[in-house]
């Protein structure tokens, strides 16, 4: 009895993860609005309809690209349907700049690699992946919520010393990950067969220093957001503790450590990089 039940509670849980994720996207886009309604439901259309192809051809290819084309078309969408104001127009700035330039680097990265090695078990099983791609969509509406609410609770708020210091964050942010992603990309090509690890400039300080980027952009947008939002609004609050968890523990640095540990997991140097540099915050108490 016990030998057949955790398979079967695994095969459910893997049936049953996209609604889930649906269902949690409609709660949080009820206390955001309306207008979050909307994005959401428009993001999970794109990606469900770019899941049929997918399938169909097996491949990858064009999943960053529609994870890409999800930010930008809801901000363009957004944009054309509100009166934004100055500030609402520097937050979608801030969106189409960072997913512009994710689609660069990321699918420049697949056009490079020819496939992403994440898909190779859940491609075959059209449940398992269309979950990542009802998740690529709910991971662009979580982080689009404060521009959402912002913009539905005052549309023309001017910006305040909060929000400055938003965009300042976000600034921060989108330079530490730029920056991080140019110095792995230039070591990759000192070292294109992939015997050394980097430990150098910004990796220094964390074993992935794009990711605290992320984090930091996203929390600023929040940051923009706060001034404005009351009541249920609040719920913007789940943006960057659902980015941090994404990448901390689903998408990112799992996935990153386990192929780091297979690659260089026997050298002497890499085990005690890892001993003293922080998986991603650099803290004084210990490794973040």
């Amino acid at each position: 009895m016990s030998s057949t039940a955790k398979p079967n509670t695994s095969r459910w849980s893997v049936r049953l993860a996209s609604p889930a994720l649906m269902l949690l996207g409609a709660g949080v886009a009820w206390a955001g609005g309306s207008l979050s309604l909307l994005v959401l439901g428009w993001v999970l259309l794109l990606n469900l309809l770019a899941w049929i192809p997918a399938y169909l051809k097996q491949t990858e290819r064009f999943y960053d690209l529609i994870g890409s084309t999800s930010f930008i078309s809801s901000a363009l969408l957004v944009g054309w349907m509100t009166d934004p104001g100055a500030s609402g127009w520097f937050m979608l700035a801030c969106v189409v700049l960072w997913s512009s330039r994710m689609a660069w680097f990321l699918v420049g990265r697949i056009h490079r690699q020819g496939k992403d090695g994440r898909f190779d078990a859940i491609k075959p099983d059209p449940v398992r992946f269309l979950n990542a791609w009802v998740m690529q969509g709910l991971w662009a509406f979580l982080c689009l919520l404060p521009v959402l609410v912002r913009l539905e609770a005052a549309p023309d708020a001017a910006g305040s010393a909060l929000f400055w210091t938003g965009l300042g964050l976000w600034i921060l942010g989108l330079a530490l990950e730029v920056v991080a992603d140019e110095q792995k990309r230039r070591f990759r090509r000192q070292y294109p067969d992939g015997s050394r690890f980097i430990e150098s400039g910004l990796w220094r300080m964390s074993r992935h220093p794009n990711y605290v980027g992320e984090i930091l952009l996203w929390t600023g947008i929040t940051v923009m957001a706060a001034p404005v939002v009351s009541g249920w609004q609040w719920i913007i609050l789940i943006t960057p503790a659902f980015v941090y968890w994404l990448l901390r523990f689903v998408s990112g640095v799992p996935l990153l450590e386990q192929r780091a540990d297979e690659k260089w997991g026997g050298q002497d140097a890499y085990q005690a990089y890892k001993r003293r540099t922080p998986v991603l915050f650099p803290v004084p108490w210990g490794k973040g």
